[in-house]
């Protein structure tokens, strides 16, 4: 994914980089407080947050590692640098979703509506942060490259096997909560209208704002971007 640019693009292009993963934090944690579930690659951190002392952004730190792993078994002999140093841009996914947590603790929960506008405005936040993390074509964090690795190692469109990832993630996450809780916890509708919503939201921002997609991409290109599907 990394690509050579001269100095300048290089710094634009990891500052979009790290602009994509703190909303992106900013998201998973708004999601965290809101109490109505996370997309489906945070549900696994966070039902394990609600079961153990570790938080969840130390939770999402250690499920990146285990999906980095996943990509070596899943890849084998194409397995390289470029996934080792996913762990770079998670540590910092992981400990910013903490940050954004304490941030956001003076958020009130006075009703289920604003549970809801505020599970909303986290999924916006999290294409947001999509849009910006994958276009800067610099590096992948775990969640995208174990659906990267799948779907090269089963030779599957990458928009296919990320569905199947996500449903993998939430199923794990619910066997995890009514294993050791007996509940249904951590897991909710937010989950679901993460997994409806967010990746059309990256569509639209693509459509609807061409010059800045290019912009970010470094590129004219407008055209269907793996980006979309990221969250499809």
């Amino acid at each position: 994914m990394i690509k050579k640019w001269g100095t300048i693009s290089t710094i634009k292009h990891f500052v979009c980089l790290i602009l994509g993963i703190g909303l992106m934090s900013a998201s998973v944690a708004l999601s965290k407080i809101a109490l109505l579930g996370t997309s489906p690659i945070s549900s696994i951190p966070n039902v394990l947050s609600e079961l153990t002392p570790l938080t969840i952004g130390q939770w999402t730190i250690l499920f990146m590692i285990v999906l980095i792993g996943l990509e070596w078994i899943a890849l084998r002999q194409y397995f390289s640098w470029l996934n080792v140093i996913q762990i770079i841009p998670s540590l910092f996914f992981g400990v910013m979703i903490d940050w954004f947590v304490k941030f956001f603790s003076f958020i009130k929960l006075s009703n289920y509506w604003v549970q809801i506008g505020i599970t909303l405005f986290s999924i916006l936040l999290l294409a947001i942060g999509v849009f910006f993390e994958v276009n800067s074509r610099t590096l992948m964090m775990a969640g995208e490259g174990i659906t990267d690795a799948l779907a090269f190692s089963k030779k599957v469109a990458f928009s296919r096997m990320k569905v199947r990832t996500d449903i993998t993630m939430v199923i794990v996450a619910l066997i995890i909560s009514l294993v050791f809780s007996h509940q249904l916890i951590g897991i909710r509708e937010g989950t679901i209208f993460s997994a409806l919503l967010a990746g059309r939201c990256v569509g639209l921002i693509e459509r609807h704002f061409p010059k800045l997609t290019a912009w970010v991409r470094g590129s004219n290109e407008h055209g269907n971007s793996k980006t979309e599907q990221v969250l499809q």
